[in-house]
């Protein structure tokens, strides 16, 4: 029963990737600039990360690849306001999900411009920038591929950012934000116990404030 559940929701969540890419790969180069700047605006006005830049805390960030909706422009502005920025690194020598716990990507301290193609061509600070804790970073920005109101997220299908919120998940980082279009925003995203939750959504709609108890998204908007 247990191998049933778990090839049925491993196609669910195939065919949600796929659905989603297909809808990524179609947008305009002049849209995606647009539903990130408006997205952009709308994450760097959260509370979380005006706190963090206010304290001088860490935000942890990403940096888009292809058709990905990009977080620069909110990174970018709250590192001027005092937020230190760090970023994602997939060690070169990972070899799979660790078997003894514990998560494979890392975070380092880095500026953007010093960032360099890694292992899938996602620029990546180098392996010799000062690293961080999960307990070191205040707000964690995640990319994803659909996200749903109680904050399931469905991503790429590597873990890596599933695997390490949950290997930190008794120091996690004090605020996790799904980033992404508002196409990306589902009924109900396909998750298990091993697929972490984040707790707020922005989109270059709206942000949603996710409930783990709610049956649907009942996320309103905010602005235009």
């Amino acid at each position: 029963m247990a191998s049933a559940e778990s090839a049925a929701l491993a196609e669910q969540k195939r065919a949600l990737r796929l659905a989603m890419g297909e809808k990524r790969s179609h947008l305009a180069a002049e849209d995606r600039a647009h539903a990130a700047a408006r997205a952009s605006a709308r994450l760097a006005a959260l509370p979380e990360l005006r706190a963090a830049a206010d304290r001088g805390a860490c935000v942890a960030g990403f940096a888009a690849i292809r058709d990905e909706i990009d977080p620069g422009s909110a990174l970018r502005e709250v590192s001027r306001a005092g937020a230190r920025i760090a970023w994602p690194r997939v060690p070169s020598h990972d070899g799979g999900p660790p078997s003894g716990g514990g998560a494979r990507l890392r975070f380092h301290l880095a500026a953007a411009a010093d960032l360099r193609p890694g292992r899938f061509g996602i620029p990546e600070p180098d392996a010799t920038a000062p690293e961080l804790a999960a307990s070191d970073i205040a707000v964690m920005l995640v990319p994803g591929l659909a996200f749903d109101g109680r904050g399931n997220r469905l991503g790429f299908g590597r873990g890596y950012f599933d695997e390490w919120l949950t290997a930190a998940s008794t120091h996690r980082p004090a605020f996790v934000v799904g980033f992404g279009y508002d196409f990306q925003i589902v009924a109900a995203c396909p998750a298990n116990e091993r697929d972490a939750r984040v707790d707020c959504v922005v989109t270059d709609a709206r942000v949603i404030r996710c409930q783990a108890d709610a049956g649907r998204d009942e996320a309103g908007k905010v602005g235009s």
